[in-house]
């Protein structure tokens, strides 16, 4: 069982794939060999229709590691179609991977893999989710993000924090830290497969009792993004909505009741 795994949602990212793959390779070889540490990549194909699972196939290729000291794959792939949503991709992977620690990063590099290292220094003993956060207040972190992005996703996160999660200043980062376990456990209970997803875990998250630590993370933004501001905005609103509804109902308890 490894240490730590990487897992990288990723929906026709035939162009920004390999870069990502690179350098989390690199560093993961790098730094966690030499701390004796292990890991894995496990990359969700979800229902792409361009060379996204070409591009992996041919990285694990020239990456391969030899099992003949008994050392599992560190590059792995799960491919399906069709398309389902990020939610559904980090969910699917998440439940399959093997470390001990668990690593949400979007496909794009936007959150320079290095930063890991923030989000493990923060996995205190009594810390089981570290997020990272664009929006935290930080000297040491520098976020380089476009004006209009980041005032909507301000916006967005104003109405999460007076609905759902007071207190949390960035949901949306693809950059978050789970212990196995904990992971495991919201996983499990998360359905939904929209952008809003990382709202539904971290709810869950706080209904099963985790507490939430947000570190500060560099982050630039990358083009190409598959998030269309003023088609996809609209939609995780409903969303976030829609959990707003589900948490007055008690949904979310029934859920968890059900699963435990």
């Amino acid at each position: 069982m490894p240490d730590l795994s990487v897992v990288i949602p990723a929906y026709n990212e035939e162009s920004r794939l390999p870069a990502t793959l690179a350098s989390v390779y690199g560093y993961l070889e790098k730094t966690l060999q030499e701390t004796g540490r292990t890991y894995e990549i496990l990359v969700v194909d979800d229902g792409s229709h361009d060379g996204t699972c070409e591009v992996v196939e041919e990285f694990a290729r020239h990456h391969v590691q030899s099992e003949s000291d008994g050392e599992q794959e560190r590059i792995r792939l799960v491919s399906y179609a069709p398309n389902q949503g990020k939610g559904f991709a980090v969910r699917t992977g998440m439940l399959k991977a093997r470390g001990d620690y668990l690593l949400m990063n979007d496909a794009d590099g936007s959150s320079p893999i290095e930063e890991v290292e923030r989000l493990l220094e923060g996995m205190k003993p009594d810390y089981k989710v570290v997020i990272g956060s664009r929006a935290k207040e930080d000297p040491t972190a520098k976020v380089n993000a476009l004006f209009y992005r980041k005032y909507i996703g301000n916006t967005f996160n104003l109405i999460v924090q007076s609905l759902l999660l007071p207190g949390v200043k960035d949901t949306q980062c693809g950059f978050k830290l789970f212990e196995r376990n904990a992971a495991q456990d919201i996983f499990s209970v998360a359905r939904l497969n929209g952008y809003a997803f990382d709202v539904e875990l971290l709810y869950i998250a706080r209904l099963r009792g985790y507490k939430l630590h947000e570190v500060a993370i560099n982050w630039n933004n990358m083009e190409g993004s598959k998030v269309n501001v003023l088609t996809d905005s609209p939609r995780m609103l409903m969303e976030v909505l829609g959990i707003t509804i589900g948490a007055w109902f008690g949904t979310y308890k029934r859920k968890i009741a059900d699963s435990g």
